[in-house]
């Protein structure tokens, strides 16, 4: 009787032995997900920003493109009618100085 109450404390202890390393596994399972959630948050934030940065600097950049075109079609504008008006400066100077002329 003696024999099987010692086994039984053996066995009693074993248990309990288990369940607290089943407990610190836990518990190190539990803090290790904890730590690679927040990396993983981290991260995300990380790329989050990185990534917005990318789409700013590409609104950006087609602004800019956008801006130079405009501004290489109001120079072509520009010249061709600055070409018009030097084309009709000399009727425009004629007409003028007739009429200066017929007023006299």
């Amino acid at each position: 009787m003696q024999k099987v109450w010692e086994e039984l404390k053996n066995i009693e202890a074993q248990a309990e032995k288990i369940q607290c390393e089943a407990k610190d596994k836990g518990k190190k399972i539990t803090t290790q997900a904890q730590n690679d959630a927040e990396k993983l948050l981290a991260n995300s934030r990380t790329y989050g920003s990185e990534e917005s940065q990318k789409r700013y600097q590409a609104a950006i950049d087609e602004a800019n493109k956008s801006r130079e075109e405009q501004l290489v079609a109001n120079e072509k504008s520009a010249a061709k009618l600055k070409t018009q008006a030097e084309k009709r400066m000399d009727t425009a100077v004629a007409a003028v100085v007739k009429a200066v002329l017929e007023e006299k």
